[in-house]
């Protein structure tokens, strides 16, 4: 781009040469053209230097995105035993919904799911932010982890209460209709809204490029 700016300007030059009666207007056009070129240049060579990176910047790079990747693949898989805990809840609370009769497998299957829930949450708890990232991305994946604990307690919050109401203990005939009553309540005032960490992650990732290369594997 510079070569052809210096091109253009050169052939400006020869024509006013040719073409301007007035020699001083002339050298005025030069020096404006020679300051033009020259601030151009300098402006060049500054974004040049911004944009240079010493190699050992670059294996650094490469091992933050190593590091990043290798957790954000052991937190996926705790946030899919997030989405199936939700899951069996929700069919559990489906096959209660439409149950004629009180069945006594049915909360077994509520307090299995309890404590699976707890065992993540567990998990959730023990999760740490790679101490070999920079500043910047720890701070972002410690936002995510925040995130997920809020996420994971509400879950277990949800569950237990439920496993509670359905507790056949010491009741002779449950009311299916108030069960249900209550179970729906309570997912509605104790769920979570969701769990968003989407822009966290995608500023990790965008954090950790090499110029010229691409953005840390969008499947991770």
């Amino acid at each position: 781009m510079t070569y052809i700016f210096f091109s253009i300007a050169a052939v400006i030059l020869i024509l006013l040469y040719r073409f301007l009666p007035n020699r001083k207007v002339f050298m005025y056009f030069c020096v404006l053209m020679i300051f033009v070129f020259g601030a151009s240049a300098f402006f060049q060579y500054k974004l040049n230097q911004q944009q240079m990176i010493t190699r050992e910047q670059i294996e650094e790079i490469r091992a933050q995105q190593q590091i990043f990747a290798e957790w954000y693949a052991a937190y996926q898989k705790d946030i899919e035993q997030l989405d199936r805990n939700w899951q069996l809840y929700y069919n559990l609370v489906d096959t209660l919904k439409t149950a004629e009769i009180y069945e006594y497998s049915t909360y077994e299957q509520l307090e299995e799911l309890e404590w699976a829930a707890i065992d993540e949450q567990v998990k959730i708890y023990n999760l740490n932010v790679p101490p070999e990232l920079d500043a910047e991305s720890h701070e972002l994946l410690a936002r995510v982890i925040h995130k997920t604990k809020i996420y994971s307690d509400a879950q277990v919050k949800v569950i237990s209460a439920v496993c509670a109401a359905a507790n056949p203990e010491g009741v002779e005939n449950f009311d299916l209709e108030a069960l249900n009553k209550k179970i729906k309540d309570i997912t509605i005032r104790e769920s979570p809204a969701g769990l968003f960490t989407a822009s966290e992650i995608s500023a990790i990732r965008d954090k950790l490029v090499v110029p010229g290369e691409g953005a840390v594997d969008e499947k991770l």
